[in-house]
């Protein structure tokens, strides 16, 4: 008894929904278009090159040393992303320089382990080329095609 009232009050609820959705007409959205607004259609990579840029300026302030090619692959990375955005070296740096500004007004702290320090290497750790395995030795008693077989 108590499943087939379950079953109807599932139903009424549906149908419930649904003819109220059909009784309310619906409303065609207005778009306006402006051709000459200014649209960020980048704000994601934006987001991330003023995280970047926030990163370098921490690494500059603070004098951390980076790995040559940890820096090199940074330097490609934010290249990558200027020239992704439309900006040209004379824009980049302006926009670095006010990032860097900004990271100043915050005296970020420089010693080891501090959250900027650990910002910094979590970021360089992404660049970091992870030392090849060493492949693991077979068993003992095991032929592989290195051991000839006896």
């Amino acid at each position: 008894m108590i499943r087939p009232l379950a079953v109807f009050a599932a139903l009424a609820l549906t149908l419930g929904t649904a003819a109220a959705q059909e009784a309310a007409p619906a409303a065609a959205p207005e778009i306006v278009i402006d051709p000459a607004a200014s649209l960020n259609t980048t704000p994601k990579q934006a987001n991330m090159l003023t995280g970047f840029y926030a990163t370098l300026a921490v690494i500059e302030i603070c004098a951390v040393t980076i790995e040559p090619d940890v820096t090199a692959g940074m330097d490609a990375d934010r290249k990558r992303l200027e020239t992704a955005l439309g900006m040209d070296p004379a824009m980049a740096a302006t926009a670095y320089d006010q990032v860097k500004a900004d990271v100043e007004k915050t005296t970020p702290d420089c010693a080891d382990g501090s959250a900027d320090r650990r910002g910094v290497d979590a970021v360089t750790a992404i660049y970091t080329a992870p030392a090849p395995a060493a492949p693991a030795a077979p068993p003992a008693g095991t032929v592989t095609t290195q051991t000839p077989a006896q």
